[in-house]
């Protein structure tokens, strides 16, 4: 810690970086090591050897995490009682969310879909670029009509990704409805990855006997159906045969949900305020609950991580919220892509330009958190509910032993939780986090 900084606040603040997909298994190509493991990574490594470091579950053995789901655990509110699902989330966090009707609200996928060959790319290729993907957008919302009683909203981000929401002022839409997403199936509140899943699109299927289930279950596939349509016939997917690329034809529905979870204020609960940086829609949708300040913070279009860390160090130190919450993306997509070298090389990078400067300005009083939302193994190329490597430094921490930030070296450690819901609360007892 610098011994340079300004006169610290006595409480301290405290930062939680949570590297998105981190976590992951050991792989052959690394040499029998995990991404953490095989990663140039001093500054992590100076971390667990100056800290406490643990192993956290993040939600439960047989659920693994998204992103919300894990944010919402690493803030101290347990997804197993709150969590009503990623759909509303979403639609919230992009003001899709309507209080004066009826909404459900789903994740999307920008697939590609070849009856003719049975080939089903649920994330086409994922090398659809952000504006052809706003161009299919409009254009599907341009050219599918639900009737005047259903207000339809979608948008795109991540190439692939997507939101979709629809909102009826008199007919009682319910996100009791299974998924067209063969890759995941209704687990409750939680979508939970198929170890085999089929090889084509699903019908939506409502999952009680209400009406209001059986009515979005066909309003979910006549919007498939319309929207494919629209998608088919589009310059964007013209183009993209015409470059010998997969088109990006269908829309894949999962996750759907109705209501929003009832949150009590993080500053209420914590007697602290809440400043959170991400780029997930859901993020921005679960600091609107909790009442925290949200910043949609990803690199720009053409800039480099290593630029977009070095940048995003200087405002999170200046931010004046008691405790600041960052979701760093970087190792996540690799995972996806089963792409060890690339994972690793993500990891190095945040060690080195995000963690380096932002340690070295740290106070005295200040506390750092240091984990992740969830594992990707590269060897499966979707979450798992693995349990997550956690280091925490800094003001009442002490060092236990363990030298190297990673799966195997964290288990070791003496961090006082082993749950992420549960993390603030030990580490913070005197500073009046409840749990």
């Amino acid at each position: 810690m610098s011994a340079s900084a300004a006169e610290p606040d006595p409480a301290g603040r405290v930062l939680l970086v949570v590297l998105c997909g981190g976590g992951d298994r050991p792989i052959a190509e690394l040499g029998g090591l995990t991404p953490f493991e095989a990663a140039d990574t001093p500054q992590l490594d100076a971390l667990a050897r100056a800290g406490s470091s643990g192993l956290l579950e993040v939600i439960s053995p047989d659920v693994p995490p998204e992103s919300d789901s894990g944010a919402m655990a690493l803030l101290g509110y347990d997804p197993l009682v709150h969590y009503t699902g990623r759909g509303p989330l979403e639609g919230l966090g992009m003001d899709f969310w309507r209080t004066d009707g009826f909404s459900v609200a789903f994740r999307v996928n920008f697939a590609s879909w070849d009856p003719g060959t049975g080939r089903l790319d649920r994330r086409t290729s994922r090398d659809l670029t952000e504006d052809d993907q706003e161009q299919l957008v409009a254009e599907v919302l341009a050219g599918v009509d639900l009737g005047e009683d259903l207000e339809l909203r979608l948008t795109g981000f991540g190439r692939h990704r997507g939101i979709l929401s629809f909102t009826s002022r008199t007919l009682a839409l319910s996100g009791r409805v299974g998924n067209t997403d063969p890759g995941f199936e209704a687990r409750g509140p939680f979508g939970v990855p198929v170890d085999r899943p089929a090889g084509v699109p699903l019908g939506c299927a409502p999952l009680d006997g209400t009406p209001g289930a059986a009515a979005t279950a066909a309003l979910v596939d006549r919007f498939v159906a319309l929207s494919a349509g629209v998608m088919e016939r589009s310059e964007v997917n013209a183009r993209r045969r015409a470059e010998g690329r997969r088109p990006a034809n269908l829309l894949l529905v999962r996750d759907g949900g109705d209501r929003l979870p009832k949150l009590d204020p993080f500053t209420g609960r914590t007697g602290r305020t809440l400043s959170m940086y991400g780029q997930v829609p859901a993020e921005r949708g679960l600091a609107r609950l909790i009442g925290a300040r949200f910043t949609h913070s990803r690199p720009a279009r053409g800039q480099s991580e290593p630029d977009y860390y070095r940048e995003l160090v200087p405002q999170l130190l200046r931010d004046p919220a008691d405790l600041v919450f960052v979701h760093l993306k970087g190792p996540d997509e690799p995972g996806h892509d089963g792409r060890p070298a690339d994972k690793v090389r993500a990891i190095a990078e945040i060690d080195a330009h995000f963690l380096r400067p932002l340690v070295s300005a740290l106070t005295p009083a200040d506390l750092l958190v240091v984990t992740c939302d969830h594992s990707t193994p590269c060897e499966l190329r979707i979450h798992s509910p693995d349990r997550v490597p956690a280091v925490a430094y800094g003001a009442g921490v002490a060092a236990d032993g363990v030298t190297a930030f990673g799966e195997r070296a964290a288990a070791s450690g003496a961090l006082p939780a082993d749950r992420a819901d549960r993390l603030l609360a030990a580490l913070l007892p005197e500073r009046g986090v409840r749990g």
